[in-house]
């Protein structure tokens, strides 16, 4: 690999990071920008899998993610 393929894959790879501009630490907005989805859905999914199986798995899961991934500069 010469160095104009490693410079045109370097810009290819997609990284996950939270957004600055989200309304609770960015990460429904994060994971929208990296998958394409929209937010919209998302949130909505995320509010869904939270009343329907309580705090335990998408409220840790969702403060994990909060703490852990950086935010996009």
């Amino acid at each position: 690999m010469d160095y104009y393929d490693y410079y045109y894959h370097k810009k290819r790879v997609k990284h996950f990071r939270r957004s600055s501009n989200g309304i609770i630490f960015g990460v429904c907005q994060g994971i929208s920008n990296y998958t394409g989805i929209s937010v919209a859905l998302i949130r909505i999914t995320a509010i869904i899998t939270f009343i329907l199986t309580g705090f335990a798995p998408i409220g840790v899961i969702y403060l994990l993610l909060a703490l852990l991934v950086p935010t996009k500069d």
